[in-house]
C-alpha cells in the first residue's frame, strides 16, 4: 500500500471503515489484556480503567505485569511512560498532514494515536479531522469492548488465545510496516531500525525500540541528503 499524494475522506464514517481490518486483528489482544489484568490483581474496575485511559496494548500488558509483582505505581508509570514515547515519532510525522487543526485538539489526537490508526491515516498528504476521528474512536471503543471480554471470561479464553497469538501478532506487524516501505528512503529506514533494535535488544523497558527509531530516522535523513547531492552531481555532470 503506497502513501497517497490526496487529501483523506472528509467524513468519520470513512476513517471507521478503513480502520475494520485493525479492528478485527486487535481484538484478541483486547481479550488476553483483559483477563490478564484480573490475573495481575488489578481486578475489573483496574483493568477497565487502564485501557480506558492509557490506551496502549504494550504499555497496558507490561504495567499490569509490573503491578502483580508488587512495584511500585511510579515505577509503573515511567516504564509505560518511556515504552510509549515512539508515539513521539508518530506525532512528528503526522502533525504536518494535521491542517487547521487547534493545539488542544492535536493534543487530544495524541491520546488515541495508536500504531494501527496511524497506520492509516498517516497514508495521505493531508489528513482531515474527521477522518481521524472515526479511525481512532472506532479503535478506542474497539479496545474497550474486547478488554471488557476479557476482564469476565477468565483465564482460560487467554490460554487458548495466547497459543495462536503468538503466529499472528508477527504477521500483523509486519502488515503495517510493509504498507510504508515503498521506497528506498523508506526501505532503508525499516532496515536501518530493525538492525538496531536487534542490537539493542537487551535494553531495559524496550528502550532500544525508541533508541532504533530515533538513529534510523537520524540515518535516513543522512541517506536521502547523501543520495539527493549525487543525484545533483550526476545531472550537472550529463549537462
Amino acid at each position: 500500500m503506497k502513501h497517497s499524494n490526496k487529501t483523506s475522506p472528509d467524513t468519520s464514517i470513512a476513517g471507521a471503515v478503513a480502520i475494520i481490518p485493525m479492528l478485527l486483528g486487535t481484538a484478541p489482544f483486547g481479550v488476553i489484556f483483559g483477563a490478564f489484568a484480573v490475573e495481575m490483581g488489578l481486578g475489573h474496575q483496574g483493568g477497565q480503567s487502564m485501557s480506558l485511559f492509557v490506551f496502549a496494548g504494550s504499555a497496558q500488558f507490561v504495567g499490569a505485569s509490573l503491578y502483580g509483582q508488587g512495584v511500585s505505581l511510579l515505577v509503573v508509570a515511567i516504564t509505560t511512560f518511556f515504552i510509549n514515547l515512539r508515539h513521539t515519532l508518530y506525532g512528528a510525522s503526522l502533525g504536518p498532514k494535521l491542517l487547521s487543526v487547534s493545539p488542544r485538539q492535536r493534543l487530544l489526537m495524541a491520546f488515541f494515536l495508536t500504531d494501527e490508526t496511524f497506520s492509516i491515516v498517516s497514508r495521505f498528504r493531508i489528513v482531515r479531522p474527521r477522518y481521524y476521528w472515526g479511525a481512532a474512536l472506532s479503535m478506542y471503543i474497539n479496545w474497550q469492548v474486547w478488554t471488557f471480554v476479557g476482564l469476565i471470561s477468565g483465564s482460560y479464553i487467554r490460554e487458548v488465545i495466547s497459543v495462536n497469538l503468538a503466529f499472528v501478532m508477527v504477521p500483523a506487524f509486519l502488515a503495517i510496516i510493509t504498507s510504508h516501505v515503498n521506497s528506498v528512503s523508506s526501505t532503508f529506514c525499516a532496515l536501518s531500525a530493525m538492525g538496531i533494535s536487534v542490537l539493542l535488544f537487551e535494553l531495559p523497558h524496550q528502550l532500544g525500540l525508541m533508541v532504533a527509531g530515533v538513529t534510523a530516522i537520524v540515518l535516513t535523513l543522512l541517506f536521502e541528503k547523501l543520495t539527493s547531492s549525487r543525484s545533483s552531481a550526476t545531472n550537472k555532470a550529463k549537462q
